[in-house]
């Protein structure tokens, strides 16, 4: 999992979430749906407690993630997260090089 926020989507997201410095963004699937859409929008909100996240950046005093929970939708996926006045917050999806089905393979440390 490889997520990439450009410096215009995270310039949108602090203004549109009123972020300070330290503040959180988690981001997840827009749907539930099986098998899942990987379509060009999908869910994010403020959260400065991420609940055992399994994927963290930090990008200009913000920390992003991604929680366990959905780990089956970004999964072995490299995301890449931009904003544009005409089309709003987007993300783009490609498979990466070890692309397989199932959980991540990082899922045993959470298993308690």
């Amino acid at each position: 999992m490889i997520i990439k926020i450009s410096d215009a989507a995270s310039q949108w997201l602090i203004k549109e979430l009123a972020l300070k410095p330290g503040d959180g963004v988690k981001f997840f699937a827009a749907s539930t749906k099986i098998p899942a859409e990987h379509g060009s929008k999908q869910g994010f909100a403020k959260d400065n407690h991420p609940d055992r996240p399994i994927y963290e950046i930090q990008k200009d005093g913000i920390n992003y993630h991604v929680n366990f929970d959905d780990d089956w939708f970004f999964s072995n996926l490299e995301t890449h997260i931009d904003y544009s006045p005409d089309t709003g917050l987007t993300f783009k999806f490609q498979g990466g090089p070890d692309t397989v089905a199932g959980a991540s393979i990082n899922y045993e440390k959470y298993l308690m």
